[in-house]
Parts: structure tokens; sequence; C-alpha cells
């Protein structure tokens, strides 16, 4: 199974922007671009406050285009992206998920649709495309409703609240009515920021009791279809997490298909607790997906940048390997050349770079395919834990003074046969370092120096130190380092050529 996840906006937005009109055809075109790919799965997002799909329950960017104003601020969305939606869902009558669906039938991949549970893109603005005139209409709702809102999470939506609640099921009803579709994902990692801080253990009941009102609409509408409609929950990586914020999985868990654990955003975690999951999982039917986020950075203060093929196809063949039961890629869309944040972050080897996207969606989907791949396993961290800190903040590993070795986890996967390994160190030297300064083990294994070389400078832009490895049948490796002098490792990357 390989599982793609179509983003909200993505297809009026980057169509809007290159000048592109949507016609019928256009959405047909689309889906056909994944056939004879590994693509199994097509996850349709709907949603975060405002809805894409026409809607009486939640606001859309149809009515958005026609607003003229929020917060008594004056607005015009007409020069927005707006535009596409209100031309396909007013004038046009074209529901662009129907011809989906239709499209994705006829390729035989499976259409799903996909509701963001609590998505707050854009609530901290006054005016916003993204955001919905109810987000600003109830404060009263609001997680921090307590006090003034200021950070990026706080006006996300208090599920204690039954009017938040009722909404979200009247929209997933309504949205199920209109769509016969092979399965419901409910993303969660968008955003897992659900109740009133301070109030999590009381919520965990009521969240309980709303995630089974949820498979009861569901269980509804396939009666109504006379087929089963296939469940899929979206979770933060960390299994305690969801606990701490006030939903425990574990609860309903019988009455899910897929789990998905994924990184939130600013990176693609390569390390997630694969293990931890499995046995968790081990008595249920639920199967595990490893997903794989846009952006990659070494450690949070570092630039971002998107994730290369190369790192994709690592990460990939690693979550496998470890024993996830499929590959999951969430904001792997396509036309990356256009104005914006992201823009700046197209190179040769993106996954952002179209010429890139046969190769990726051919190859990414089984361990088979994989194996023939050159790959890139890198050193990251998990952008999506606690309230109060990043884990595994590995980087930037600082040496001189005490002549330590200093350990660190990468996870590689399945090896194919006589393949090349070589360990790179990206190294910001304050005392000049030479190779023989560097003491290098993996696996216990002695690592001996090759050269000096120069990666993809959107990457990283550094000195970069590389030593060869014994290859050995291990899934995850540890590196051993010790620098006596003064430097920093900014970069750490295991590549692997077939």
């Amino acid at each position: 199974m390989l599982a793609y996840n179509e983003d909200w906006m993505h297809f009026l937005w980057t169509r809007y922007n290159a000048g592109i009109e949507i016609t019928e055809k256009e959405l047909r075109d689309y889906i056909y671009s994944f056939k004879g790919t590994q693509v199994t799965d097509f996850m349709m997002n709907l949603n975060n406050t405002v809805s894409t799909a026409d809607s009486a329950v939640l606001e859309t960017f149809a009515d958005k285009y026609l607003r003229a104003e929020e917060n008594g601020v004056p607005v015009n969305y007409k020069n927005t992206f707006a535009h596409n939606a209100y031309k396909l869902i007013k004038e046009k009558k074209i529901d662009m998920y129907k011809v989906w669906i239709d499209a994705l039938n006829e390729v035989g991949i499976n259409p799903w649709i996909s509701i963001r549970m609590n998505d707050c893109h854009g609530n901290t603005f006054e005016t916003e495309i993204r955001k919905s005139s109810f987000v600003d209409a109830h404060p009263e709702y609001h997680i921090a409703s307590h006090r003034e809102r200021t950070g990026y999470f706080d006006k996300c939506f208090d599920f204690n609240h039954n009017e938040i609640r009722e909404q979200k099921l009247k929209y997933i009803d309504e949205m199920l009515d209109r769509y016969d579709v092979y399965g419901i994902e409910f993303d969660w990692m968008r955003d897992t920021y659900f109740v009133q801080f301070g109030l999590e253990d009381g919520a965990r009941q009521v969240m309980t009791d709303f995630m089974n009102d949820v498979f009861a609409i569901v269980e509804k509408y396939e009666k109504k279809y006379n087929h089963k409609i296939k469940r899929l929950f979206i979770s933060p990586s960390e299994p305690n997490l969801l606990i701490e914020r006030g939903m425990n999985i574990f609860d309903f868990i019988d009455k899910l298909d897929y789990i998905t654990i994924i990184s939130r955003w600013e990176t693609s975690d390569t390390n997630m607790p694969i293990e931890l999951w499995k046995q968790l999982l081990r008595n249920t039917n639920v199967q595990l997906g490893g997903g794989q986020q846009l952006l990659y950075k070494p450690y949070s203060d570092y630039r971002g940048v998107t994730v290369s093929v190369k790192m994709a196809f690592g990460e990939a063949i690693a979550n496998l390997s470890r024993g996830c039961d499929f590959v999951y890629l969430y904001n792997y869309m396509d036309m990356g050349n256009f104005e914006g944040e992201v823009a700046n972050y197209i190179y040769e080897d993106s996954i952002r770079n179209d010429i890139n996207r046969p190769r990726l969606f051919s190859n990414i989907g089984n361990k088979e395919t994989l194996l023939q791949q050159e790959r890139s396993h890198v050193v990251t961290y998990s952008d999506f834990c606690t309230y109060d800190f990043r884990k595994n903040p590995k980087l930037p590993m600082k040496f001189g003074g005490n002549g330590a070795y200093q350990t660190v986890k990468i996870a590689v996967g399945d090896l194919p046969e006589n393949a090349e390994l070589k360990l790179i160190l990206g190294i910001e030297q304050t005392e000049k370092i030479l190779p023989q300064d560097i003491s290098v083990y993996v696996n216990a294994q002695k690592c001996e120096y090759i050269n000096n070389i120069k990666i993809e400078p959107k990457i990283y832009d550094g000195d970069c130190f590389v030593f060869s490895i014994t290859p050995k049948d291990l899934k995850v490796m540890y590196a051993e380092i010790k620098i006596p002098k003064r430097c920093e490792v900014h970069y750490i990357e295991i590549n692997v050529v077939p």
C-alpha cells in the first residue's frame, strides 16, 4: 500500500498561481498522472476550518470569494485561489471530488476522503483566506479562551464543547452522504491541540465518546453504500502524546483499520518509535503506516529544505524494514515551482521538483524497488512531541575538550547485497579539523576516511567528511564519533548505493 494525501487547497492554489483554468479534463488528468505508479490509495483532504468541498456546515472557499469584510476589515479574495473554487462550484457546477473519485476508480486507485479534525491554518491572522469566520466569531471555543490568543495553536477548537463536536459530526455526515468512497481518514495530526490546557484528564472519555459517534456515522453509510468504509487515523508518532493531550486512541483501536504515524511539518522524522507501535498493535488487525513529511531540518534552528528523493527513499525503506505495513506521503504535492515559502527550497533532487515525481511514485511503495535506489538516511528530530520540548535533538553535536565519543542512532533498513555505505559528517570548524582528528565507529566497526565533499548546498553548504562503513545486516546503525578539537557536527547522513 502506498497512500498519498492531497492537501485541501493545493490543487486550487497551484493551478491559480500558474494561470491554469480548472476544467473537468484538468481534474481527470491530475488523477491519471498517478496511473501506473505504486500509489494505491488517494486521500482527498476536504477541509480545515474552511471546506474546499461545497458545504452547508462549514464556510467554503467559494463563500470566501464573496466576502467583503472580516473582523470589520475590508477584504477581497477574488484575486486568490478562491476564484477557482467559486468558478468550479457555483458557475461550472463541477464537484472536484466526484470527478476525482470517478477517475480514481477508473485507474484502480482507492478513493478516500480525509477530514482535518482541528486544523488551525491561518487562525492567528485578522484576515485570512484559510480561516473560517466561525473561528473569531466564537472565541469561547478556543483552547486558549482563558487568555489572549498569541500562539499558533491558541485558536484550535476545544472539543470539550458540544457545539464543536456537533459541527464536526455534521460535516462528516454531510461529506459521507455525498461521496461514496473506499475509506475515510481522520487527521488528528492537524492539529493535536483539541482540549483547553489543564483539562486533558477529563476530556479522554469525551473524546472516546465523540470518536464512537463518528464511527456510528461511518457505519450508517456502510449500510447506505453496501460496502465497508475503511478507517484511517493519522497520529503523532509518540503514542503517549495523544493520551497526554486528552485522547486515548486505544479506547477505540478495534474500530480502526489503519494508523499512520508522522511528524507534523518542519521536518520528516526518520526515527519514529515504530517497534513500540508494533508492540502496542500486536493484538489488533490495525496496519501501521510510516508517514513522511515535506521538509527536512537536521535540527530546529537550522533552515528548512524540502526532502530530497534520496531522503524519501531512505525513510521509506527504513520504516518498512522496521515494521511499518505501508508508506504514507503527506504534502508530497506537485507543481513545486511556484512563488511562496517552499519555492526557495526547490533543487535538482527535491521531491517538489516535478521531474522527479514519476521516479518517486514508481519506486517508493515497496522494498523490492527501493532496494535498487540510491538513498540517504539523515539524522533529524521529532517536531511533534510534548508541549515544551522536541525529541531527540542530537544535532548540532559540539566537540572539543574532553575527547569523549558521542553516539547517534540512524535507521537504515534492509540493505541490498554488496551495497556501498558511507557516513557523511557536515562539520562547522572552530579549529582546523583534519581527517586524522576524527574517530568514527559504526556498529562497533572502525570507519576509514575516504575524502572531503560538498553536498547539495540547500541541504548543507559546509565541509563534509566522508567515511566508509562496513555493511552489516542491521536495520539500525549506531555511529560513535570523537573529535578532540573544537567544532560542531551539523549534518549526519548514511548514504547507501546499491
